[in-house]
C-alpha cells in the first residue's frame, strides 16, 4: 500500500487487491460456524475436565443447550482452546464465561478479516480520479461517466417506482 503524497488516501496495487480478495474469501470461510456436533464434543470434554457443582442440572441437557447457541468457527473448538478453557475454569463455566473465552480464541481471525475487508475496499493505484473532471485522463473520464450513468439510471428507476406506489410522497412517510 502506498500514498502519493502526505494526507492522500491510501491505494493498493491490483496484485495486492487480488491477493487481499483471495485471503478474505479464505478468512470468511474459516470463520463460518462449526457443526453443532463439534461444539457438543467441546462442551462435553470441558465438563469432564472441570468440576461441577453438587446438584447440577442434567449435564446432557446443558451440553445440548450450550452447543446449540455456540456459533463459533471450528478454530474455536481446538485441543489448545479446550486446554486453555480447562486451565481457566476450575468449575464448569456459565454460558457467558464460555462465550467470552471462545471470543478471545477467534479474535485474531476476526481482526485479520477486518483488515482484509479494509484492504479490499481501497482503490487500486491510479484508478482514483484526481478530483477535477478536467484533470482526469480519458480513461478516468470514461469510468466516471459510466458510474454516473449507472447512478442516474438507478436513481430514475427508484424515483419512478416510488412515484408509482406512492412511497415517495410525504403522506406515505
Amino acid at each position: 500500500m502506498q500514498t502519493e503524497q502526505p494526507g492522500a488516501p491510501l491505494s493498493i496495487s491490483s496484485t495486492q487487491k487480488t491477493e487481499a480478495e483471495r485471503a478474505l474469501v479464505a478468512a470468511e470461510a474459516a470463520l463460518q460456524p462449526a457443526p453443532q456436533a463439534l461444539a457438543e464434543r467441546f462442551v462435553t470434554a470441558l465438563g469432564t475436565l472441570t468440576a461441577t457443582r453438587p446438584g447440577e442440572a442434567d449435564g446432557l441437557a446443558k451440553v445440548r443447550a450450550y452447543a446449540a447457541m455456540l456459533e463459533f468457527p471450528a478454530s474455536a473448538f481446538t485441543r489448545s482452546s479446550l486446554d486453555a478453557a480447562a486451565r481457566k475454569f476450575r468449575w464448569f463455566p456459565s454460558y457467558a464465561e464460555l462465550v467470552e473465552h471462545l471470543e478471545a480464541e477467534v479474535a485474531q481471525a476476526k481482526a485479520l478479516r477486518h483488515q482484509l475487508r479494509r484492504a479490499v475496499a481501497l482503490p487500486v493505484e491510479g484508478s482514483k480520479p484526481s478530483g477535477k473532471y478536467s484533470a482526469m485522463t480519458d480513461a478516468q473520464k470514461a469510468e466516471f461517466d459510466a458510474a454516473m450513468a449507472k447512478f442516474r439510471s438507478r436513481f430514475a428507476s427508484d424515483a419512478s417506482r416510488n412515484a408509482e406506489d406512492g412511497s415517495g410522497t410525504p403522506e406515505a412517510r
